[in-house]
């Protein structure tokens, strides 16, 4: 893989509502102009996933249910998983490529677009913190789960064309233990269908923001399909975040504490608890992938 990939910025076309979509944690679909880039071609995303290693990999059945929350990651096939993306057409395969950011071309990319669309759309570019970038390959009739993220996601279709669904929680009971199952292991996967809201057809050139903690799933069509989504926190859900990650330790031991949200002193104090735990382990302990 060649060590820059640059190409001219302004790839993403967001629009001046993006501001305040992600204010209002409200869904946006825009257009964006990485379908041709060379680093984003099926040839170039095998390669990448031999350079990211089978630990950078995980993969799952290509059909499956919408709620899928018990699925685990086969580790043969992400062993194998450069030539499963090259043959996605026939083999009936789903992968996800974790953490393309540890690449250094990828990682320069990414801060690249990231940054240009925040001051095209007038938001700090500091703002947009811990960025992650996870490259899916999927064959025909593939269907990825309902889940939620934690973070702000811009979808960027690249190959093929799919049906994005949004959905929401029942009740604010069914999110908070979702929310606190998150922080156990589900990576957001959902164990009940969300109530179903809406559907947007993405294909290559198309692009979705994706809230936090907003149900959503994916079924592809007859094509294979590439994609790219770039994750960001900014300032609201950090904090957030953080709370959440504080509350779930403390409940292990035994104690009840407030709930994220009820006091914004008590969400900044965790949050600065936890980001210095995170300084510190991450001096003593390597980063792993991050699951989707």
């Amino acid at each position: 893989m060649k060590a820059s990939l640059r190409q001219p910025t302004a790839m993403l076309d967001l629009g001046p509502s993006f501001p305040t979509c992600v204010a209002e944690r409200r869904p946006l679909q825009f257009r964006h102009r990485l379908p041709t880039h060379p680093g984003l071609s099926q040839e170039s995303i095998a390669v990448l996933a031999e350079e990211l290693g089978e630990e950078s990999v995980t993969c799952e059945a290509a059909e499956k249910p919408l709620v899928f929350a018990q699925g685990a990651p086969d580790p043969e096939h992400a062993k194998q998983a450069a030539d499963t993306i090259r043959n996605l057409a026939a083999n009936s395969s789903w992968l996800t490529l974790l953490n393309v950011e540890k690449h250094p071309a990828y990682r320069q990319l990414i801060d690249e677009w990231v940054d240009d669309t925040a001051r095209c759309v007038g938001i700090d570019p500091s703002g947009l913190r811990r960025r992650m970038g996870f490259i899916f390959a999927s064959s025909p009739h593939s269907v990825t789960g309902a889940h939620f993220d934690i973070e702000h996601s811009l979808l960027l279709q690249l190959r093929g064309h799919r049906t994005l669904s949004f959905g929401t929680f029942p009740d604010d009971e069914t999110r908070e233990r979702e929310v606190r199952r998150y922080w156990n292991g589900s990576f957001g996967k959902l164990t009940i269908m969300p109530t179903h809201s809406f559907d947007m057809s993405v294909g290559p050139g198309d692009g979705v923001y994706i809230p936090p903690y907003r149900p959503h799933w994916l079924r592809n069509g007859d094509e294979t399909s590439l994609s790219l989504t770039i994750t960001f926190f900014n300032r609201d859900n950090d904090v957030e975040s953080f709370a959440q990650a504080f509350n779930e330790r403390l409940r292990k031991l035994g104690l009840h504490p407030r709930h994220e949200g009820e006091s914004a002193f008590r969400d900044h104090t965790k949050a600065g608890i936890m980001r210095g735990y995170g300084a510190v382990r991450r001096r003593f302990h390597p980063a792993k992938p991050v699951a989707r």
